[in-house]
Formats: structure tokens, sequence, C-alpha cells
């Protein structure tokens, strides 16, 4: 498994590198209905029947002889057509919802850098304690949200928190299959599928993990085992095991299938989405945010640091960019290439790779994102200072 996961990720590398290659010194325009698209759609569309046809069957297997030997496999296709079903992408748990009047100068920010990339503002804005940011849709109505994370918008400058909601915006108007209604709901539901069948140590089978199991089971020690029951279930879990690593094996190829599919037009999307930022916030602002996006542990080890040697709660917004700026100034020229076949952004260095192949551009939207806006997250940054002092 983990020779082809290899072979796999190289693969996929492999196949970034040269899509940017192609891509160098133009903005790459909207996906069209190539062959991939068309694979991606189709099969979007036979994973939604199928999901019914299983709830559908197990309904039929459970209800026409109740009760029978049939409500077993019934009820097992009940829950795989439910695991498979169209799910709407969810707001984070721990996210905060800001409303206009709770932070009216973010919402005329984001407003304002909507109006610039040329899309409708979303409706929702959530902000949590992650170093990264999102733009999507959520719910049933598919209502429009975008996620900021706290820590990295209180690094990034003015115009650098301009180009990462720039580029979030961008993605309702750049063309990502994913992002549309029936693949990235295929996308959710493969992704849970395979995490269901993933092994894990605290519930995978225990009679293959643990010397007291395996030996309690062989009777080691002369005792019989206490429970038959007990036996029985360890039994079971024995015999199920090659059933499930088969069930995973189906899984993940079918996400592979789908994600090698659907892998070109969603990372020209983000190409195109960078392309976008630096248009509205300028080149060097959109390098600046890659690069910090890039820099995660060792921005948030710095600004540990910085808050428990000062022992106070307060924020200063002056230091903590002046440290992200020292982190991006010792920091590798270009990081190391990584991916993975899964993944749903190109590698960081290809993209500002991209960035810098085409002709620098100057800000059209300069400094909107000012103290107004770092007024409206005062209470959001003292959380974050308090988490990092004492967590």
């Amino acid at each position: 498994m983990n020779r082809m996961a290899g072979r796999a990720t190289r693969r996929a590398l492999a196949r970034d590198e040269r899509l940017a290659a192609q891509l160098a010194g133009h903005v790459p325009g909207p996906p069209g209905w190539g062959p991939a698209r068309v694979v991606v759609t189709l099969m979007a569309i036979l994973i939604q029947l199928a999901a019914f046809a299983a709830l559908g069957c197990g309904a039929w297997l459970v209800v026409r002889d109740f009760p029978s030997i049939t409500v077993l496999p019934g009820v097992v296709l009940l829950a795989f057509g439910a695991l498979l079903l169209p799910r709407p992408a969810g707001l984070p748990r721990y996210s905060t919802r800001l409303d206009r009047a709770d932070a009216p100068h973010l919402h005329a920010f984001v407003a304002g850098v909507a109006a610039a990339v040329g899309t409708r503002c979303p409706r929702i804005i959530v902000v949590d304690d992650s170093f990264e940011a999102d733009g999507g849709t959520t719910g049933l109505l598919r209502r429009r949200y975008l996620r900021i994370g706290v820590p990295l918008f209180a690094v990034l400058t003015p115009l650098q928190r301009t180009a990462l909601v720039a580029h979030q915006l961008a993605h309702f108007t750049n063309g990502d299959p994913l992002r549309s209604g029936p693949a990235g709901s295929v996308d959710r539901s493969l992704t849970a599928l395979v995490a269901l069948f993933e092994p894990r140590r605290d519930t995978s089978v225990r009679a293959l993990q643990d010397p007291a199991i395996l030996g309690a089971m062989a009777g080691a020690g002369g005792g019989p085992m206490r429970s038959g029951s007990v036996g029985s279930v360890w039994y079971a879990e024995l015999v199920l095991s090659p059933v499930i690593a088969v069930l995973r094996w189906v899984a993940a190829g079918g996400r592979l299938l789908f994600a090698s599919a659907a892998r070109a037009d969603v990372h020209r999307a983000e190409y195109r989405a960078d392309a976008e930022a630096a248009r509205v916030a300028g080149s060097a602002a959109t390098l600046a945010m890659l690069d910090t996006l890039g820099l995660r542990e060792p921005m948030v080890t710095v600004l540990r640091r910085h808050i428990r040697q000062a022992g106070d709660d307060r924020p200063d917004l002056t230091a903590w960019r002046a440290l992200g700026d020292g982190v991006r100034a010792h920091a590798p020229a270009e990081p190391p290439l990584s991916t993975s076949p899964f993944a749903g952004h190109p590698p960081l260095a290809l993209r500002a790779r991209l960035v810098r192949s085409r002709p620098a551009l100057e800000p059209a939207l300069p400094d909107a994102a000012g103290a107004g806006v770092d007024a409206d997250l005062a209470t959001e940054y003292r959380r974050l200072a308090r988490d990092l002092r004492y967590g």
C-alpha cells in the first residue's frame, strides 16, 4: 500500500509540474469541458445514482419479509447509501460567525474586495483559530461563506490580507469543478467513505494488535476464555478484516480515480485565483501571502514565544507583523515541492513560481484592510494571544 501511494504521489507531482510549465507566463483561462471534466461529472452522477439505488434496495430488503435474514444486508445497504448521499459542506465546528453589526469594517472590506474581483459578497463571514482561509458554499441553500484564520490574518499586512481574501473570493468565479454542487458533494462523500474503512489503532482489529488478546484467544496460561461472546467478537473481527481491507482498497481506488480526473481543472482554477489576487492586491503582496501560508509552524512558534516573553494578553499587531516579516525573510527562497494524490491545491512553490512568471502588477485596491478591520477583530486577537500564552 505504501509503495503504491508513493508511486501515485510521484506521478501527481510530475503532472503538477507539467501543468505549471504549460501555464507559465500567462493567466490561465477557466477550466473548460474537456474529457477529464466529462469523466468527473459522469462519476459524480453515477455515484449519486448508486447512493439512491443502495437506499432503495436496502429499504426493500428490510421490509420485504420482516423479520428475516435479509434485514442485515438491507441495513448495510441503507448505511452505504446514506454515506454516499449528497452532503453539503458545513462550517467548521469551532468557528465564530461575525455579523455585519459585530464587524462592520470587516464586512465592508470583504464587500470591496468582492467588487474588485467581480463576484457577489459572501453572506457569511466566520473566523477560527486555524492558520488558513477558505471560501465556498454551505448548507442545503448553498450560501456563500468566507472563513478567515485569525493567526494567519494577524501576521499579514493589509495588502497581503487583500490578496488572501481576493484569492478565496475568486473561487466563486474560477470554474473549480469541486466547488460545484454534484462534484464537490461526491468528493466529500468519497472522503468520508475512505475514512470509514481506514484502519485506526483504537478501532481496527484488536485481535491483530494486542498480544494479550492473541494469548487469551489461544488459551495462553492454560485457562479458557472467560466469555464466549467476547471470543466470538474477536474471531468475527479476524474474519472481517480481509473484507474491510478489500472495501478500503475499492473506496481508495474510486477516490483516487475521481481526484486524478479532477486534478488538472482544480489546479488550473487555483492558479487562476492566484492571478486574480495579484491583479487586486499586487504581485508582491500575493507572493508574501503565499510564502506565509507555507510557514505555519515557524510563524505560530515565533508568535507564542513573543507573547509569553511579553507576559501580556494584549495583542501587538505591529510587532506580530514584524515577526512575520522576519520569519519570511529567513525562509528558503522556494519551499520543497510536496503534494499528495488527493491534494486540492497545487504545491505552494508552483503557485508562487507562476505568479513570478507573469509581469509584476501593482495593487488595484491598496490598504483596504486597515485599522477598522483590526478593531472589529480585537476580541479574536485577544483570544489568540491568551490561547498562545497559556496553550
